[in-house]
């Protein structure tokens, strides 16, 4: 039976790829913050451990009692081991410590779509105070003194069913978190390396290579890619009809040597050139294939055939080989798929002039890789009891570096953050990704802004050239809206509209990612109910006319005044529809972003820092 992928979907299944740990994605020292920063407010003892019940961060003692305990090699050998049972018990109860009644400990597990990824291991409080015996029992246990022990074992407050209860939930929470942040990691990585892969095959077939060369690697590059047996390219000969292989990676001599493979004969390759993806479960009893005794000798079991095809063009077949049973998802498919639409274009471009192959290659890459940059834009406006959010992006047909993102805060604030990396192309749209994601990681352990702004210019200057650098605005609007702790590096500073003037808002410094020793400042500013903070890239203000006129910061204020009373998301449109009125023919030439937060009604008090100085 023939499989088309456009009306029957093969079933997933198992490819071998096992998931990266979890301190593996997710930095082991943020990740001793979080727990340090979350034994600190809810005062219990704390640690991160792997599936295996091994440790990832080191235990955060909040009680006198346990760190009494930890001091001897023997009662550090009790908590550990207590921590691995807790880490890998199968179920979610509480493991004692010691002796039953004493100190116990309890494990909530980090999960991934059903997968362990670890476990968080808190210490449980008791409902009454220790009894002398268990004291006794630990401190011997431990090679510690009774008496002092027992005298920290008096200052453990005992925990109630609702202290238990909400501990409980608050710990849930806490795996929660880090399982998004896991998750996060992995779908940048995942689209980092398909970006990765699709440029890789890009620059090959835009570089200067003849067409073996080409096709040998991308054969290799299907097999690394798919982690699969083989791979085999052939090419329609169009004076005989016979499938010519041009490229193989992974199959023998022996089994190449068949007698010729004619297009019309062949029931998998008339269906792929037909536009089909043909799935072949075990070529060893599959009545398709016409050399089922060299498969089997070969150790070919399942398979896939994609047609390489290019602007309706099909010249050839790309076969995939693995040496077991296996099922290919969705997006295998379709970077197979995407792979041999590439090596399609390579062959067909191989007969015209060598600029336009450059130039065909060029705008795949790009509309590739701004597909991957622009799924990274939020799509939806967070929503607070206290602000009104909007935004809009209007990207360019470049992969560029503009982005903004919004981060929410532990204590229910909002971070908002709003950046352009210097330059154009994949490097941009890479070296955006990776600011991002470092960016969401640091800001969510709730550190100041210029904090923020000094960790990413470190990541940024260790990471890339002197001549790659990024401007940044960062900033947190806390639970109640009642201010703006921001830090500036270099970016178009937002205009902060309070009543009938603007106030700015450029305490920071210079760019990330181009001095090591760039020092951030942080400032703070009050919010008043019918404030309207607008954050934009200088797309906006850089955006323009037919006639060569710039659209300019004083024109984006007039935009704003004339459509202050619409709401944040309607505002932001209307922004963004002047700036495209001014700009009538003129094509845009840099990404728009414009993000747009209103302030409501909100209650006073706490310490207020002075206004900043107006802008006129």
């Amino acid at each position: 039976m023939i499989h088309d992928t456009d009306t029957i979907e093969i079933p997933p299944g198992p490819t071998g790829d096992a998931l990266p740990p979890l301190a593996q994605l997710v930095d082991v020292t943020a990740l001793q913050r979080l727990q340090n920063h979350f034994a600190a407010m809810a005062n219990i003892s704390i640690c991160v451990c792997n599936p295996e019940g091994r440790l990832i961060t080191a235990p955060t003692w909040a009680s006198a009692f346990l760190r009494i305990v930890t001091r001897t090699a023997a009662g550090r050998a009790l908590c550990e081991e207590s921590i691995r049972r807790a880490a890998t018990h199968a179920s979610a109860e509480e493991v004692p410590l010691a002796v039953e009644g004493g100190v116990s400990l309890y494990g909530t597990p980090i999960h991934y779509r059903g997968h362990r990824l670890g476990t968080l291991v808190i210490g449980v409080r008791p409902p009454k105070k220790f009894s002398p015996e268990i004291v006794r029992n630990i401190a011997a246990l431990a090679g510690v003194d009774p008496i002092e022990l027992g005298q920290a074992a008096e200052l453990i407050p005992a925990w109630t069913a609702q202290d238990r209860k909400a501990t409980f939930q608050f710990v849930d929470l806490l795996a929660e978190t880090i399982a998004t942040l896991y998750t996060q990691a992995l779908q940048i990585r995942k689209q980092l390396n398909d970006l990765q892969i699709v440029h890789e095959l890009t620059q090959l077939l835009t570089g200067e290579y003849d067409l073996d060369s080409i096709l040998d690697q991308t054969a290799r590059r299907v097999v690394t890619a798919l982690g699969v047996k083989a791979c085999g390219i052939r090419i329609l000969d169009e004076t005989t009809g016979e499938l010519v292989i041009r490229a193989v990676s992974g199959l023998s001599e022996e089994y190449l040597r068949k007698p010729p493979i004619l297009l019309e004969n062949n029931e998998i390759d008339l269906a792929a050139f037909q536009g089909r993806t043909v799935y072949i479960e075990d070529a060893r009893t599959d009545p398709r294939i016409r050399f089922r005794d060299k498969s089997a000798k070969e150790g070919i079991v399942s398979g896939l055939c994609v047609p390489l095809t290019h602007r309706g063009r099909t010249v050839g077949v790309l076969r995939v080989y693995t040496g077991d049973r296996r099922y290919f998802g969705p997006d295998e498919i379709e970077l197979v798929r995407s792979i041999a639409a590439q090596a399609a274009a390579a062959i067909i471009n191989s007969r015209l002039a060598e600029e336009r192959i450059q130039a065909e290659h060029l705008q795949r890459q790009l509309r590739n890789a701004a597909q991957v940059q622009r799924r990274m834009i939020p799509r939806e406006s967070p929503r607070h009891p206290a602000i009104d959010v909007g935004s809009v992006y209007a990207p360019t047909l470049e992969v560029g570096g503009d982005f903004f993102d919004f981060v929410e805060m532990p204590d229910g604030g909002l971070g908002v953050g709003i950046a352009d990396v210097v330059g154009k192309g994949v490097p941009a749209a890479l070296m955006m990704a990776s600011l991002r994601s470092v960016m969401r990681t640091y800001a969510m352990q709730g550190r100041r802004p210029a904090d923020v702004l000094l960790y990413l210019n470190h990541a940024l200057c260790r990471d890339t050239e002197p001549n790659e650098f990024a401007t940044l605005f960062f900033g947190v609007i806390n639970a109640d809206a009642s201010a703006l702790y921001y830090g500036n590096a270099g970016h178009e500073p937002p205009l902060l509209l309070r009543g009938d003037r603007f106030v700015r808002l450029d305490t920071g410094g210079l760019v990330i990612g181009a001095f090591h020793d760039a020092h951030f400042d942080d400032a703070q500013t009050p919010l008043h109910p019918g404030d309207l903070l607008v954050l934009t890239t200088d797309g906006t203000t850089e955006a323009m006319s037919f006639e060569g006129g710039v659209f300019g910061r004083d024109r984006l204020k007039e935009s704003i005044l004339r459509h202050r009373d619409l709401s944040a998301q309607q505002l932001a449109a209307q922004v963004l529809w002047d700036i495209r009125r001014f700009a009538g023919l003129k094509e845009q030439s840099d990404d728009i972003a414009i993000v747009v937060i209103r302030v409501f009604g909100f209650g006073r008090g706490g310490v207020r820092a002075s206004p900043n100085h107006p802008e006129g």
